[in-house]
């Protein structure tokens, strides 16, 4: 029987070792007596269980035998190699993000977590993959809270996701209508992207688009004009991948020198990973705001506005980002009812609201503008029970601007419609809400009953027709 003394330094794995001896043996419906064997007491047992002796390979193969289990079973990694484990365990995470695998990815980063919760460098890596996986679900508000738990202290020079969580940030709360928050993280955003050299990059043009966008959403299209222009400026720069990364590459290498180890970190890792630089998404973002300001501005250009919007939902379903292609798809909508392709227009919406992935807010800007597209068409009660289903919609919805802009929208159909009393209630509904925005007019603001109206190209267009 061993009498190996344990160093101090073992202590905490060898009660480990200890405890899962124990567990094992209960498990197995075993005493210590069944466990012992050559210089193997019950006693030696007792004290192992206890964390009393250290174990030697020969009492580890002993005990596997009784216990009818593997060596490696009973053996405890080490801290270095627990942490190795850990580090395979997050790369298999962000592995499963990359392909869509969101339940099993946060199933990882969850494990992790309770393995190694008195860690703070495996938690940190952990809430920032969570938040990653919270935003790629489509829970932009969880996710800008992650975000937020995420962001490092000035003085942590260590933390490797300085600029993730930056954009991260700003994504989330423009997404989940924080407009203000969303504003504010993206001037701290632009400021953090130039001090570390990054003003000519994908991921400023990334925040200009972001912001633009929530400028649009605010109806502060003139403010959305410089963003979209200054990123515009800048695209043609980053067009060559390898000329972008050298920006990261003379950036991190800033970084390092200046003993900011964690940001040379990330930096050196975006250059490397795959998943790192989403020019497709990026761009998407870019020509879907440019079309939705090209349909703002006065006067609107519909059509070269359907071709900038087309380029981006396609550049928007290849990035897998739903909510923001549902949301161009609406804009692209719109453009085909100003063109008077009425007929395409109709069939775009019933394609996304067709699509089970189709966020709420989306659906019930598609079920309004199919009515639209129907009264058009002249069939009014599929354009009525449009518009009923996207009343019972708005009512369930929180008021907001957002909100606002689709009942005032629904008031211009149900104007357009006969339906004097339905319109009037829903504007209404529109003044409580919040920052009321009138979206572009789609159809005459003063209908007449039996003449004629002009279509966004000077076109006469046939009048809607009353009656149930």
């Amino acid at each position: 029987m061993s009498n190996t003394v344990r160093r101090p330094n073992e202590s905490a794995q060898v009660q480990s070792f200890g405890a899962r001896l124990r567990q094992l043996r209960s498990e197995r419906g075993l005493r210590q007596l069944d466990l012992v064997g050559d210089n193997i007491s019950a006693s030696y047992i007792s004290l192992l269980e206890a964390g009393r002796r250290v174990p030697t390979d020969r009492v580890i193969h002993h005990l596997s035998e009784q216990l009818g289990c593997s060596p490696d079973d009973l053996r405890i990694p080490t801290e270095d190699t627990s942490l190795r484990s850990a580090a395979v365990q997050m790369k298999l995470a962000r592995a499963a993000l990359l392909v869509d695998a969101i339940s099993e990815a946060e199933s990882w980063y969850r494990r992790v977590r309770v393995e190694h919760q008195d860690n703070h460098e495996v938690s940190q890596e952990v809430e920032f993959g969570l938040a990653r996986a919270a935003e790629l679900a489509g829970r932009p508000a969880e996710a800008a809270e992650r975000y937020q738990r995420c962001r490092p202290a000035d003085a942590d020079l260590s933390y490797p996701h300085q600029l993730g969580v930056a954009l991260g940030l700003v994504r989330s709360l423009a997404r989940c209508g924080d407009a203000d928050g969303a504003l504010i993280a993206a001037d701290h955003a632009l400021r953090q992207i130039s001090e570390v050299g990054l003003a000519v990059s994908d991921v400023a043009v990334e925040v200009r688009a972001v912001l633009a966008s929530v400028l649009c959403k605010r109806g502060d299209y003139a403010s959305a004009q410089r963003p979209i222009a200054e990123a515009l400026e800048i695209v043609p720069a980053i067009a060559d991948h390898r000329a972008l990364a050298d920006t990261y590459w003379r950036a991190g290498m800033a970084a390092y020198e200046t003993g900011r180890i964690g940001l040379s970190l990330e930096l050196a890792g975006w250059i490397t990973d795959a998943d790192a630089h989403d020019y497709g998404h990026t761009l998407g973002m870019l020509r879907a705001v440019y079309g939705g300001l090209l349909l703002r501005q006065t006067p609107p250009d519909p059509e070269k506005a359907r071709e900038m919007l087309e380029l981006a939902v396609t550049d928007l379903d290849a990035a897998g980002t739903v909510a923001e292609a549902m949301h161009c798809r609406s804009d692209l909508i719109r453009a085909l009812i100003m063109l008077d392709r009425w007929q395409d227009a109709r069939t775009l919406a019933d394609e996304a609201l067709a699509h089970t992935a189709t966020p709420p807010v989306e659906r019930t800007r598609a079920r309004l503008l199919r009515a639209t597209a129907l009264s058009l068409l002249g069939d009014l009660d599929g354009a009525r029970a449009d518009c009923v289903s996207v009343h019972m919609d708005l009512q369930a919805q929180p008021t907001g601007s957002q909100t606002s802009q689709l009942w005032s929208q629904l008031g211009e159909v149900l104007t357009q419609l006969g339906d004097t009393e339905g319109a009037i209630h829903a504007y209404r509904c529109a003044i409580n809400g919040l920052s009321v925005d009138v979206p572009p007019t789609l159809l005459p603001s003063s209908p007449r009953r039996g003449g004629t109206r002009q279509s966004a190209n000077g076109t006469p267009r046939r009048p809607l027709e009353s009656g149930s």
